[in-house]
């Protein structure tokens, strides 16, 4: 017998054996029939089961609708398994939208529980889901600065980085209610410029109402808000001073900039039409680029740019005579009349100096010769004159003044010795008119001061008579 009990598998059957003993002992109720032990599988009933959603391509879909969203979960196992999987969620109820497109579409339920845990019914067993295709649209970034800067700046145009554009998805029913993508971002007394702050993109519909469920991308961009004093943009006058050296003229100017940019309170910007730029002619000496400051005057703080090149291109002077200009007279009182008496003609020769190409293309339709005859009564005057002509070319000779003689309406002056008929003289050749003085010109005329038959003042003398058609000449002289 000792030696039986020493072999191993002995020991194992007599352990099995004392294992299945004691388990019967404890399980044991006199009082039941062996078809009770099965009572320890229950069956339980959960009412409100959340449906889930999986396999969705929510790159392309979304999901609109799904009826109904619970359903009832009837399920067995033994009652410790049941409480584990309820307090881990075990119970999962899902529909599987894997392999569905835009559309209406019925899916059948299934369930995901443990193992040990057996599904007896779902009801209902199908779900009805409303699928949409998402579109993606590029809308242009709007980012409104809120707020106001410090007293005395202004705020510019947002500056946004990497990019002002980004891309909304939404729904295909639901893309055209989007307006455009913005957002804010506060100046609030700002007096410098706000630079790498970030500002969240959203959707907006026509109203200004933010569009829930809007995907934007990118969601978040950086913005810089320049903070400056007020600004305006004014055209650069370029103004000449002194004089080229002898012999010289300006062919053509070229400044590196027409408009620069003024910063300053705005009352003082108001009142500013253009910022000026003196080049000095008596330091140009040859063809070249000359920097030279623009001015800043007042209250302004600030010039953009602060200096301007100009491409100064000088050449020897040349001289150019146009014959036959016609006068034109402004001024002349109420109730006056007048005509010129030298020369008889009414007209003048003038001498001009530029560069050649300037002179070459100069027109006698490019020349005005004004003669004011303001505050003079009746009497013979030696009128200056005053010769408008194209920038870069000047008068160096010819006629400076015109001698003419003023008298009452209806009285007829004396002619002087070679003069026309009275008929011709009345038709005023090479005499326009311009303007009316005061009645009260005759009392405050000055006294006469040239004689009708002599040579007026700055006049040279021995001039030729010019013709009734002026044909103009050209002359170059020797280094001007």
């Amino acid at each position: 017998m000792d030696k039986w009990l020493s072999h191993p598998n002995a020991v194992r059957l007599i352990s099995l054996a004392l294992g299945i003993l004691l388990w019967a002992v404890v399980h044991f109720n006199p009082d039941s029939t062996p078809n009770n032990v099965a009572s320890l599988i229950e069956t339980r009933t959960f009412n409100d089961v959340k449906v889930q959603v999986r396999g969705l391509d929510e790159q392309s879909y979304v999901l609109k609708s799904m009826d109904p969203t619970k359903v009832k979960l009837i399920v067995r196992g033994t009652p410790s398994d049941l409480l584990a999987a309820r307090a881990d969620g075990g119970y999962i109820v899902e529909a599987d939208l894997s392999t569905v497109k835009a559309g209406t579409h019925t899916i059948t339920l299934r369930t995901d529980l443990p193992r040990s845990i057996q599904t007896i019914q779902v009801e209902p067993s199908t779900v009805t889901v409303v699928l949409e295709e998402l579109q993606t649209k590029e809308f242009e970034v709007q980012v409104t600065p809120t707020g106001t800067p410090k007293e005395g700046y202004k705020a510019g145009a947002p500056i946004l980085r990497p990019t002002n554009r980004a891309h909304v998805t939404l729904p295909a029913s639901e893309m055209d209610r989007v307006d455009h993508v913005g957002g804010s971002i506060s100046i609030e007394g700002a007096d410098a410029t706000l630079k790498d702050k970030s500002v969240k993109l959203v959707a907006y519909d026509g109203s200004g109402q933010e569009i829930p469920g809007a995907e934007v991308d990118p969601a978040v961009l950086e913005v810089e808000v320049p903070i400056t004093n007020p600004f305006k943009q004014v055209p650069i006058q370029l103004k000449l001073t002194g004089q080229l050296p002898a012999g010289l003229s300006i062919a053509n100017l070229g400044p590196s900039a027409e408009q620069a940019t003024i910063y300053g309170p705005q009352t003082e910007l108001d009142k500013i039409d253009f910022i000026e730029a003196d080049l000095n002619l008596s330091e140009v000496t040859k063809s070249g680029k000359v920097e030279i400051p623009l001015k800043k005057t007042g209250a302004i703080t600030e010039v953009s740019p602060a200096t301007i090149t100009v491409d100064v291109q000088v050449v020897l002077t040349q001289t150019r005579s146009i014959q036959g200009l016609p006068v034109t007279v402004k001024g002349l009182g109420s109730g006056l009349a007048m005509k010129i008496t030298d020369p008889a003609s009414g007209q003048v020769d003038i001498t001009f100096k530029g560069a050649p190409a300037v002179l070459d293309k100069l027109q006698p339709g490019d020349v005005s010769v004004e003669a004011d005859l303001s505050g003079r009564g009746p009497g013979t005057y030696t009128i200056p004159l005053n010769v408008n002509s194209p920038r870069f070319v000047d008068q160096i000779g010819g006629n400076t003044s015109i001698a003419v003689e003023i008298s009452s309406v209806g009285t007829e002056p004396t002619p002087p010795p070679g003069s026309p008929p009275p008929d011709e003289a009345a038709s005023g050749a090479g005499i326009t008119p311009e303007g009316s003085g005061s009645p009260d010109a005759e009392e405050e005329g000055a006294s006469p001061s040239a004689s009708p038959s002599g040579s007026p003042a700055g006049t040279p003398s021995g001039s030729p008579t010019p013709t009734p058609n002026p044909t103009p000449t050209s002359s170059p002289t020797d280094g001007g």
